[in-house]
């Protein structure tokens, strides 16, 4: 397992992607977040938990700055990332 503290700043939003090798736990550390799985994107609130399976499109998206904490299981490989959309056109 590796443990991450995600910080998505407001307006900002992660690319929409995927893992081959790993599934994501990931806990709300503050308001402001939007959770999309897939085609569903839904208000994602302090405390609140979400898990993204093997092979599962997900992204987070911050109406303000907010803290996610991410637990990955399965094999943790930065490379092992397949991006759909993104912002900033690393797919």
């Amino acid at each position: 397992s590796t443990v991450k503290i995600l910080l998505v700043k407001s307006g900002e939003s992660l690319s929409l992607q995927n893992h081959k090798k790993r599934e994501e736990l990931w806990i709300a550390l503050d308001d402001g977040l939007i959770v999309q799985i897939g085609n569903v994107k839904k208000k994602f609130k302090k405390g609140s938990s979400v898990f993204v399976k093997k092979g599962q499109k997900h992204r987070l998206l911050a109406k303000k700055t907010a803290r996610v904490l991410e637990i990955s299981f399965g094999i943790f490989d930065e490379k092992d990332i397949v991006r759909y959309e993104d912002k900033y056109k690393r797919c």
